[in-house]
């Protein structure tokens, strides 16, 4: 066996060797005769092209003659750029409306039956009254009430969606897919009994199944959802199904600024359909706006790779700086170390973002130790109904960010990006008035965590929650990410995503990593057109050496054929490579004219092959996202 895959790897590398010389040998034969008149080179100079993304939208259970199709298009959001500092291509997107037939809708119905945990008390209703009660009072009552009807497993039906229904996008049409679905038949008409999607998760550091959902009241029960995705390139949601979720974002988290998208009005569709008659033309456009929003939700928040001005540094370092209070309150270190790991970040950090070369860093440190950070706390605590906190916002956000200089290596990378990480006897750190565990997307970030968060009731034999997935959360927030429920509703938080409230990965979706390597790919090809415009100037002052041709073929093919073609199959991890082996060539390239470095022979033009076949060696296991 090893024999045999040593012998494929050789023809891989045979094959793209063979492969990249031919072109090589291509591009020096055009140059060579193009070399008195330059006109014909310039127009294999690569050009900047937007990006066009199809979504299509998958209807389950609607009747096609109420869905309007074209009102829905003119209210969704098609074009986006998200970032200001960093050049990025336009990203439109195109809209396919599809229908699921009876059989195929039936074939589900019957799969979800046939999984389902139907019976008492299987699911929870908020009680309003006794949350705001709650909020007032700063008590944590059992705000839930339980329901009857049927508990469905997300991911099951996750799976069969993917297995069964989703097609990957052809390689001329990229883009994603969102199921719309409609399962009110497994209501009861007076809603005694519902559905909804429960979530599941395994904590990564503490390695415990997480049921429960993250919240100031440390541990709501029961994650239900109203759909799920974020392991492939498409989500669903039942807009039949209820949650608790939606009713909680709405009454407890309004100061968040959640928007005013139209299915908060309604806890599920068929509350819209029994309050509006559909097919009439009021009735309709309520159906409209509500079926718009839902999906406007999920094209901003998700399918448009919202990425704001990412760091692009080659080589990024994570400096955590872990300010342990909890071993002087008779907590041993070595009891507390399990909480955030450098390996798990690190592994996750490099299967989601290949291209760059991460360095982690995590140093434990008394807060005994740091006696202007020490004192601070202990003299800004503050007490009110909800405990012991400190207003981060009013002294602690800016001393810290002072400090950055003297508590971490700045220079420890292209990109430094530290954390301070305070371990304190049950004292909450609050931003405007809100308690966090992390806080982030400053360029530095700040976590906080107690006995009683890493802990079940403080108990060290009983680990509930450790920190390394809300490190990576933050680190996200650093990258330009934002919550798939930010700036167009929450409607789209039930996705598998480290960035999302709702689940309990440590991943990134499909969707983020596409994000954050779109944008990378992006900078990287469009300062590269710039800097190769450059660089074939000073070739042409310096009067069109011959001996240089074979490297200006070689980063015109890595433009032209390499990097559009990993980019048009949604590669982004080789396409965002691609894009720095250009750069590095072109630099190379210049230095070389320049004198700066030896002149370049056809003999090191073989060396740059050899870095345009080691990203792909390197990235295509990990970048693989196709069925097999």
């Amino acid at each position: 066996m090893v024999k045999k895959k040593l012998s494929k790897t050789f023809v891989v590398l045979f094959i793209l060797f063979f492969t990249f010389s031919l072109q090589i040998i291509s591009e020096k034969s055009l140059l060579s005769d193009n070399a008195e008149d330059n006109t014909n080179y310039d127009m294999l100079l690569p050009q900047a092209k937007n990006e066009n993304l199809k979504l299509k939208l998958e209807f389950i259970g609607f009747n096609q003659d109420l869905v309007n199709e074209s009102e829905i298009e003119s209210q969704l959001f098609y074009h986006f750029k998200h970032s200001t500092s960093i050049p990025q291509a336009d990203l439109n997107f195109n809209f396919e409306f599809n229908y699921a037939d009876e059989p195929i809708r039936k074939n589900l119905e019957d799969y979800i039956n046939s999984t389902a945990v139907n019976g008492t008390d299987t699911g929870y209703e908020l009680n309003i009254t006794l949350l705001y009660e709650d909020l007032v009072s700063g008590n944590r009552s059992d705000i839930f009430i339980p329901r009857d009807g049927r508990s469905i497993d997300a991911e099951l039906v996750n799976e069969y969606l993917y297995q069964n229904l989703y097609q990957d996008p052809p390689v001329d049409e990229p883009g994603y897919t969102l199921f719309l679905m409609n399962f009110s038949i497994f209501d009861s008409p007076d809603h005694s009994l519902e559905h909804w999607y429960d979530t599941y998760g395994t904590s990564i550091d503490a390695n415990e199944t997480v049921t429960w959902w993250y919240s100031g009241y440390r541990n709501l029960p029961k994650r239900a959802a109203m759909g799920w995705g974020g392991k492939y390139r498409f989500a669903y949601i039942d807009l039949s199904s209820r949650s608790w979720y939606l009713d909680y974002v709405i009454n407890a988290w309004s100061s968040f600024g959640i928007g005013y998208p139209s299915y908060y009005d309604y806890p599920d569709l068929d509350n819209l359909t029994q309050t509006h008659d559909i097919t009439t033309p009021t009735g309709n456009t309520k159906l409209t706006d509500y079926l718009a929003d839902w999906i406007n939700s999920y094209i901003g928040n998700v399918f448009s790779g919202p990425c704001y001005d990412p760091p692009l540094g080659k080589s990024i370092s994570l400096q955590v700086k872990v300010l342990n209070n909890l071993t002087d309150n008779v907590y041993p270190e070595e009891d507390l170390l399990w909480c955030i790991s450098k390996y798990r970040i690190l592994n996750q950090l490099d299967n989601d973002f290949p291209w760059i070369d991460w360095r982690i860093e995590i140093e434990w440190v008394e807060l005994t130790d740091e006696p202007a950070l020490f004192d601070y706390i202990q003299t800004n605590t503050q007490e009110d109904i909800n405990g012991k906190y400190i207003e981060v916002s009013s002294g602690l956000f800016s001393i810290l960010q002072n400090e950055l200089d003297s508590h971490f290596d700045m220079s420890a990378a292209d990109e430094v990006l530290p954390c301070y990480f305070f371990l304190t006897d049950n004292i909450a750190f609050r931003w405007y008035g809100t308690s966090f565990a992390g806080l982030g997307g400053m360029g530095w970030e700040i976590l906080k965590a107690s006995q009683y968060s890493l802990f079940e009731e403080g108990n060290v034999s009983k680990p509930m929650r450790g920190m390394s997935a809300v490190m990576i959360h933050e680190l996200g927030h650093s990258l330009g990410l934002p919550h798939p429920h930010s700036s167009y509703g929450w409607g789209s938080s039930f996705v598998e995503d480290v960035m999302s409230y709702f689940s309990t990965t440590e991943k990134f979706s499909p969707f983020y990593k596409d994000a954050v390597g779109r944008a990378h790919a992006d900078a990287h090809f469009l300062y590269a057109i710039d800097e190769f415009a450059n660089a074939y100037q000073i070739y042409q002052d310096a009067g069109s050496p011959s001996e240089f041709n074979s490297a200006l073929g070689l980063i015109n093919t890595t433009l032209n054929v390499d990097f559009p073609q990993y980019y048009r199959q949604m590669d982004y991890d080789l396409a965002a490579a691609a894009g720095l082996t250009a750069r590095d060539l072109i630099q190379s390239l210049i230095n070389d004219i320049q004198g700066t470095t030896e002149p370049t022979s056809p003999t090191t033009a073989l060396g740059f092959l050899a870095i345009i076949i080691f990203p792909v060696i390197l990235f295509v296991n990990k970048a693989k996202r196709r069925k097999t």
